[in-house]
């Protein structure tokens, strides 16, 4: 694999806002390290230690726990019970356009023509399958997401515990090891002459300690509602999961953090979902004003091979305009009837330059062949042109699509890019460094964002509320061990020295 294969496929994964989760996940890894550091140098190294553990461990069950329990589901219940998991289950929805049913008909009505892929038959089977078991399948689909969601929880719970048992351990040894210095200065003084002289003339030789402070006990929560909903869209399935990892985090923060925690989840939650997506069109957009391209498509398409040939031979604008004669796009997604001409359309018509451009953006979905192995365990999979009947094409997704092909291809004409190899060549140069520069640039903000300004932001509102930077939980948990070991005479600490302790608290 070339360099710029690799840079076209990272950069596309990067700056794909409509269903994966790759971007979310370079975010979360690398601001995790951002924000451990911003914490070491102003919150103290428990706080530090504690982020390090719980933000680091959060991702690495919420990457790839999720996705791994499913898997195992797949290889399991599924085939014990005899169900393809392979068969999208948005094809079961009521109304759907791209259904069971009608992707059943377009397979036999493929391979009467003799026009069906190799995989046809595999799929037809695949389908019919699932058409004969639907409320199974649907059952089955909900029990595992729930208990991904339920087992991913139950390990995020296990981290919070573990991070809060350390810190506990470091706290005890500290403050026994700062209560015996301190013993040894006390005991020094008491022994000494002017102690005594000083005790006396001041009329406290009889006064007892008044250092009653409490501590709050700190108590582990349980993992409160089970969850009971449950989304298609990946996006929106990590939605459910946040809101649990959200309401975890809340249950589990011992007294003086669940301040920290709420305006830290609330950061997050802004800035991977509802502002992801405008932030990164805002990103495009400056980055298309600047290189004066269109940056609406994907990095992969704008690097691809054939897309160039469709806009240099002028394929891909014919194709356009004749969409637009036979097809209301504006009703694709809200109309039953244009969404089942606009299917037939895409099974029909293979070769079509708008076609591949759907496939080549994942919205038309296609076979993967497998092509060899990796390390001699794992299949390396190819995408091949057949489209994968098993999976769903969202006519909405499928209309922005279109939509933004053709704004792009109408800058494109504009500027003489059309039917002529050359200059598409160099617009599409030109478009995929803007596209390039806005993805890192989106990717950067985020990482700064949760990073950088929600530490601040948490740090900062410590500072005003107590005077200081340092997790309030923490220093309560010291404040109630030291009293704890002052109680049960841990440190050294006599009957008799407990009438100096006002002294040095």
């Amino acid at each position: 694999m070339s360099i710029s294969s690799i840079t076209t496929s990272v950069l596309s994964s990067l700056g794909n806002n409509t269903g994966s989760v790759v971007p979310i996940a370079v975010k979360d890894l690398v601001q995790n390290q951002v924000l451990v550091a911003e914490y070491a140098k102003k919150g103290g190294k428990y706080d530090a230690f504690e982020k390090f553990v719980e933000e680091n461990g959060t991702s690495a069950v919420w990457l790839g726990g999720l996705p791994l329990i499913k898997k195992i589901f797949d290889k399991t219940i599924y085939k014990l019970v005899g169900v393809n998991p392979d068969v999208d289950i948005k094809k079961l929805r009521d109304g759907a356009s791209d259904s069971i049913e009608f992707a059943t008909n377009k397979l036999k009505e493929q391979m009467a023509n003799g026009k069906a892929g190799s995989n046809a038959a595999e799929q037809l089977k695949a389908l019919a399958n699932v058409a004969d078991h639907k409320n199974l399948a649907k059952g089955l689909f909900v029990g595992k997401f729930a208990a991904a969601t339920a087992l991913t929880m139950f390990a995020l719970s296990k981290i919070i515990m573990y991070k809060q048992k350390h810190t506990k351990q470091k706290a005890e040894v500290k403050v026994k090891a700062d209560m015996l210095k301190e013993n040894i200065f006390k005991q020094n003084l008491l022994s000494s002459g002017v102690y005594s002289l000083f005790m006396d003339k001041a009329g406290m030789g009889n006064n007892k300690a008044t250092n009653g402070a409490n501590g709050n006990n700190v108590a582990f929560k349980g993992l409160g509602n089970a969850l009971s909903a449950f989304m298609y869209n990946p996006i929106l399935n990590q939605m459910i999961l946040d809101g649990g990892i959200t309401s975890l985090r809340t249950k589990t923060a011992r007294d003086g953090e669940r301040r920290d925690v709420l305006v830290k989840e609330g950061f997050e939650i802004a800035f991977l979902y509802p502002l992801a997506v405008p932030i990164q069109k805002g990103f495009d957009k400056l980055a298309g004003l600047l290189f004066n391209k269109d940056t609406g498509l994907d990095y992969a398409v704008l690097a691809s091979e054939r897309f160039k040939n469709s806009l240099g031979d002028g394929s891909m604008k014919d194709a356009l305009e004749e969409l637009a004669k036979n097809i209301d796009i504006e009703k694709l997604g809200s109309d039953v009837d244009v969404d089942k001409n606009m299917l037939n359309f895409i099974y029909d018509n293979p070769e079509n330059p708008i076609v591949k451009f759907l496939k080549d953006i994942g919205d038309v979905a296609t076979v993967k062949e497998n092509v060899g192995k990796r390390f001699g365990l794992f299949n390396i999979k190819q995408a091949t042109d057949e489209i994968d009947s098993l999976a769903h094409i969202d006519t909405g997704s499928v209309q922005s699509s279109v939509k933004k092909l053709m704004k792009a291809v109408s800058d494109m004409d504009a500027k003489g890019a059309i039917g002529n190899v050359d200059k598409a060549l160099n617009y599409l140069k030109g478009a995929q460094n803007a596209k390039g520069l806005s993805i890192v640039a989106a990717i950067a903000f985020g990482i700064w964002a949760m990073g950088v300004l929600q530490t601040n932001v948490v740090l900062e509102l410590r500072k005003k509320l107590t005077g200081s930077t340092e997790n309030k939980a923490i220093t309560n948990l010291e404040d109630q061990i030291r009293h704890q070991m002052a109680f049960e005479g841990n440190g050294s600490i006599s009957k008799n020295q407990t009438k100096t302790q006002e002294l040095f608290a």
